[in-house]
């Protein structure tokens, strides 16, 4: 399977200004997941998309390619992650390049590793498995919180469900998913996944919290 990894990074951001080029172990936040991209074996390619030039010359020297600019009606606060992934795929697809599998591997997650994402993308060899995601134990609210049971990711409790939140570290799709416009099905397989590589930096403590446990990690 051809298997594309493609990293949303928008240039504005309100809570946390710039997050996507804020130091995390003196590299910018968005090098961190495409370090983990790139040192995953099951990943083909590394795509991010931005609408911001100085985002775009970061990837370049982290490793990624950003061959393009977003536009403009893709880069609006309210814009939802699936029309952004859709265009980077139809670019790719526009010059003959094949894509099987999707990965959005969101830069806000940046410390999980390449054998997480591969561990995702593993899940995928089920030819019954439509999409896969990461997912923690539900500690605090969420707003993408759902159940893990039987391996599977749901909105639905079961009496054996335990509470998770989608940590937005790997989404994993199948193309002829996204062609029907989602990145997940009703229920796809879930790898449960915690600790820093759960972390989602979204605000200043968010991003403390995100420093603190990479320089343990060096430790």
């Amino acid at each position: 399977m051809a298997t594309v990894a493609i990293i949303p990074a928008r240039g504005g951001s309100k809570r946390l200004p710039r997050k996507h080029l804020r130091l995390l172990g003196g590299q910018p936040l968005i090098a961190h997941t495409i370090r983990a991209a790139r040192e995953a074996r099951r990943v083909d390619r590394v795509i991010v998309s931005t609408d911001d030039p100085a985002i775009a010359r970061a990837a370049a020297r982290a490793g990624a390619e950003a061959p393009f600019l977003r536009p403009a009606e893709l880069a609006a606060d309210d814009t939802p992650t699936l029309p952004v992934i859709r265009h980077a795929v139809s670019w790719l697809e526009e010059r003959g390049e094949p894509v099987d599998v999707v990965l959005t591997l969101q830069a806000t997650t940046p410390l999980r590793p390449g054998a997480e994402i591969d561990a995702v993308v593993a899940l995928l060899d089920d030819p019954a498995v439509r999409s896969a995601v990461s997912v923690a134990p539900l500690d605090l609210p969420a707003g993408a919180a759902g159940w893990l049971s039987a391996g599977r990711f749901t909105r639905t409790a079961a009496p054996d469900a335990e509470a998770v939140r989608i940590t937005g570290g790997v989404y994993a799709t199948r193309r002829h998913l996204l062609a029907e416009g989602r990145l997940l099905d009703e229920c796809p397989a879930a790898h449960v996944t915690g600790g820093p590589a759960a972390i989602d930096v979204d605000s200043e403590a968010d991003l403390q919290a995100a420093r603190r446990a990479w320089r343990a990690g060096r430790r």
